[in-house]
């Protein structure tokens, strides 16, 4: 950038200057001009006051010229032999109008002559005219000092361009150099909007790259636990540390913990393709009312076995552009949740609304609550209130995570609501003004 800005300056500096110059001569060759012929009018004056009309002065070509066009004289060639001058421009001016002027090339010296004409009392035509190339002569005297300012102007303007192409780009690079303080006028303001946006895709772009680096790393240790489990257990096994007694419990922790990697894998799987928004490709408009029933009768049965009973209340229909995948994927991990961390006899109540344009997906249970200081991070991956807890009763860590995400990718706005020890509510809302909807729920 720096280049292309010095290099239009440098083109529009020197444009500037040719210009300059050729107007600069051309006002000069005028002003020449001027005085040109007011330096004949001095001689013709002077040689009408008491000078003879018919004297020679060097540089000059003196001719009287009669009423009737013919050559009386010339101080350059001999008159009589010279043709009517009546019809020559300068003469017919001046018979008009008492004087009269002209630039033409003349049939007598074969060159340019700057002529001026006066008309006599007699009623007799004087003329005074001079050689082109004397003034030409003039004008090429003061080339060398236009061309040298010329020079010196251009040489000006080259430093004068580098100059304001650094002045430019230096405010530039300051910013570029110091995003964190663009807003005390170092930088152009109006460039700040675009910096404050760099600013922040950078921010956002270091923000991916440190969860991507914190992914990775919980990912592996999130792995590590259950291979570490089937890997210890199997070497005992191998080893015959084990007792027929034993092999049955070593066997089932096993697969338990096979079973915990697969849906670790899975879970991982599915925040990878809605990361790379791939998801987009089947968004669809579904019954939601439909897949959140679907979803409690799949997992009542797991719920009755802890105790819990879970109840689906509301429309029958609301239509959602979500996809079946993912509307499945959305109700599934919120109502498994709302059932993993309930407490024993307690209750999970899904519900599916609408509210004018707005769809409002529930899912609320009696269970142990969130923590307030937990609450603004339970939606991101591998976060834990309880740790232990969870992974005794085999959650990812993933699945609000992958709630947020599919939420993001339809356009829903997702909260929660909770206290410890008196449940929890996290609301779904799709349509306009989801966000005030869930504010006034």
């Amino acid at each position: 950038m720096r280049q292309k800005i010095n290099r239009q300056f440098t083109v529009i500096a020197l444009f500037s200057v040719v210009i300059t110059t050729i107007v600069m001569t051309a006002v000069f060759y005028a002003q020449l001009k001027k005085q040109v012929f007011s330096d004949l009018a001095v001689v013709a004056d002077i040689l009408t006051d008491g000078g003879s009309c018919e004297r020679k002065i060097d540089n000059l070509r003196i001719t009287l010229i009669d009423t009737d066009g013919k050559v009386l004289s010339d101080s350059t060639v001999d008159g009589q032999s010279l043709a009517n001058h009546l019809g020559r421009p300068e003469i017919a001016e001046a018979v008009s109008s008492g004087t009269g002027m002209g630039i033409r090339k003349s049939d007598t010296l074969s060159e340019s002559v700057f002529y001026y004409a006066k008309k006599l009392d007699n009623g007799q035509i004087l003329r005074v005219g001079r050689e082109a190339h004397s003034v030409v002569a003039v004008l090429l005297s003061a080339l060398p000092m236009v061309l040298t300012t010329a020079l010196l102007l251009a040489a000006i303007c080259l430093m004068v361009s580098h100059y304001l192409t650094s002045a430019i780009v230096k405010p530039i690079d300051e910013m570029a150099g110091d995003m964190e303080h663009i807003d005390e006028g170092k930088s152009y303001p109006e460039l700040i909007p675009f910096t404050r946006k760099i600013r922040l895709q950078h921010e956002e772009i270091l923000s991916a790259a440190n969860i991507r680096q914190e992914f990775t790393a919980n990912v592996s240790h999130e792995l590590k636990t259950p291979l570490a489990a089937i890997s210890g257990y199997a070497e005992l096994m191998e080893a015959g540390l084990v007792d027929e007694k034993e092999m049955k419990r070593f066997a089932g922790e096993i697969r338990k913990s096979a079973a915990r990697l697969l849906t670790l894998i899975n879970d991982i799987l599915k925040l990878s393709q809605l990361d790379a928004g791939n998801a987009k490709d089947v968004l669809d408009v579904v019954n939601l009312a439909e897949i959140a029933k679907e979803s409690v009768e799949m997992l009542s049965y797991g719920a009755a076995k802890n105790g819990i009973d879970i109840v689906y209340e509301g429309e029958d229909r609301a239509d959602v552009h979500i996809g079946k995948e993912l509307a499945q994927e959305l109700a599934y991990n919120l109502i498994e949740n709302a059932i993993r961390y309930n407490k024993p006899d307690g209750r999970v109540t899904v519900e599916v609304q609408k509210d004018g344009q707005q769809v409002i997906f529930s899912v609320e249970d009696t269970g142990i609550g969130i923590p307030p200081e937990h609450q603004e991070r339970i939606f991101e991956r591998f976060y834990r209130v309880d740790k232990s807890r969870s992974k005794e009763l085999g959650g990812t860590g993933l699945g609000l995570a992958i709630v947020k995400h599919i939420c993001n990718l339809t356009d829903a706005d997702v909260s929660l609501t909770s206290k410890p020890g008196g449940g929890t509510k996290i609301l779904v809302v799709w349509g306009r003004g989801s966000a005030r909807m869930i504010k006034e729920l």
